[in-house]
């Protein structure tokens, strides 16, 4: 029996600044198309990558209700503000009430629920609650070197979840896996919560760790395809999972596109990254910073130094006064970071600049979804054939994925990714990528498969130039 949905209190906006949890949100793509139907084609871990929306197959109906949620998390409206937001745009598209709708996945014609005020209610307080979830999770690891002890703690209101009872006092290490499966929120509506403690407000509340929980699961069966799942006793299925840790252990992409450098390069480059992303993330603008490889960096014993910011427009930037001397001065190692806030691979312009600049050493970009890209030892005429693979990536994706439902800043990333992966395969430059977040799944959108037969021919088409 699935567990009861409370539809009181709702979430409540974030006491503080949310902006971890504005992170999560925003860093999020669309699940494709195919797997709108039911919220169960688009499962688990899968939201902390993709919004979803359920009988949502048009892309610009998934933009007006995470326009509205976003709204509510940087605004803290209330669930009554967001309705009012919403309800008039989903009724105008016709998305409202129940209608006739066509299962993709078994072909099935039925009436299915589109909108309602009830729908309304769990779309805001189910992505509210997560992202204030997540948030907090990325707040804990930050400081659970003073504050080691997660404290469960229910709501004790009137209408608690009896299945959540069992949880309610458990006290363990933040990094004890228990959190990695039993993390509120533990199903729809959930108000459960971790209140983080240090060692001594443990002692002082006369409190003692708990011993290891035993781990009770049951089967559910997906009444949609039929998998046969273990999930724990009490959590709602698709909830026993951790959205901020699932969020957080992305940021070991970086290793993968962080190459040859000392490791206080790879933290302070690491941190140039954070940084870009975020004030992108606050401003809608490109923001670039720089590494200088070869400089005496403050710590005493260490090298590598961070150059001054800059901030551009929402779609270039061309680097502070000091940046662009340091760039030009063959003598320096400047490694350039900076953030996109339209979803893209580094650019042919990117590629250019690695190119000419004679003391630019690499360039990292990365997209708010958390998408890393970094190219470094540029080759002869790399620029040239940058910007002539670019058009010719764009003609072919924008060709075969006329029908997939993405828009051109979707493709067009996809073409860039596309051409410098064959670039990096031709020996013109060493680029290395990790899609994260709405670029993988816009990847998976147009088919891994098809991406690597167009590498293969834009690869075959600079050998034979």
């Amino acid at each position: 029996m699935a567990d009861p949905i409370d539809l009181a209190p709702p979430v409540k906006a974030a006491a503080l600044d949310p902006q971890e949890a504005i992170e999560f949100f925003r860093a999020k793509g669309y699940a494709p198309p195919e797997s709108r139907f039911s919220y169960r084609d688009w499962w688990g871990t899968s939201h902390a990558r993709g919004f979803v929306v359920a009988k949502a197959m048009q892309d610009d109906l998934m933009a007006d209700i995470r326009g509205a949620v976003d709204q509510a998390l940087t605004q803290g409206r209330t669930l009554r503000q967001f309705r009012e937001e919403l309800e008039p745009k989903l009724k105008a598209a016709g998305w409202w009430g129940r209608k006739t709708m066509t299962d993709p996945l078994t072909g099935e014609t039925r009436t299915v629920q589109l909108g309602s005020k009830r729908r309304l209610a769990v779309i805001f307080d189910t992505n509210l609650r997560t992202s204030y979830a997540a948030g907090r999770w990325m707040r804990i690891q930050r400081t659970k070197d003073l504050l080691p002890f997660l404290l469960y703690s229910q709501l004790q209101r009137v209408n608690k979840r009896d299945a959540h009872a069992p949880f309610h006092r458990i006290l363990l290490p933040a990094d004890h896996p228990f959190w990695a499966t039993h993390y509120p929120p533990n199903g729809y509506f959930c108000a459960c919560t971790v209140r983080q403690l240090s060692e001594a407000a443990v002692k002082r509340r006369g409190l003692a760790v708990s011993p290891d929980p035993p781990i009770e699961t049951r089967t559910w069966t997906d009444p949609r395809t039929g998998r046969r799942l273990r999930v724990p006793k009490g959590v709602t299925p698709g909830f026993d999972n951790n959205p901020g840790a699932t969020f957080l252990a992305n940021q070991g992409r970086y290793q993968a596109i962080a190459g040859d450098l000392s490791p206080e390069a790879q933290g302070i480059e690491l941190g140039l990254i954070h940084e870009a992303r975020s004030r992108g993330i606050r401003t809608g603008k490109e923001h670039l910073a720089a590494l200088d490889l070869n400089a005496e960096h403050p710590i005493p014993g260490s090298r590598a130094a961070p150059v001054a910011w800059t901030e551009g427009t929402p779609t270039e930037t061309d680097g502070s006064d000091a940046v662009r001397a340091a760039a030009a001065d063959p003598a320096r190692r400047i490694s350039a970071v900076h953030n996109h806030p339209e979803a893209k691979s580094l650019s042919s312009g990117d590629l250019s600049r690695l190119e000419n600049e004679r003391g630019l050493a690499r360039i990292i970009a990365v997209n708010h979804d958390g998408s890393l890209y970094r190219a470094s030892d540029p080759r002869q005429m790399l620029g040239y054939f940058a910007d002539r693979l670019w058009q010719l990536a764009w003609v072919r994706i924008h060709e075969e994925a006329v029908g997939s439902g993405m828009n051109s800043p979707a493709m067009r990333n996809l073409a860039n990714h596309a051409a410098n992966t064959a670039l990096d395969r031709a020996g013109y430059v060493n680029y290395a990528a990790v899609l994260a977040g709405g670029s993988l799944v816009n990847l998976q959108r147009f088919g891994e498969d098809r991406m690597q037969r167009l590498i293969a021919g834009l690869v075959q088409w600079l050998g034979s130039g």
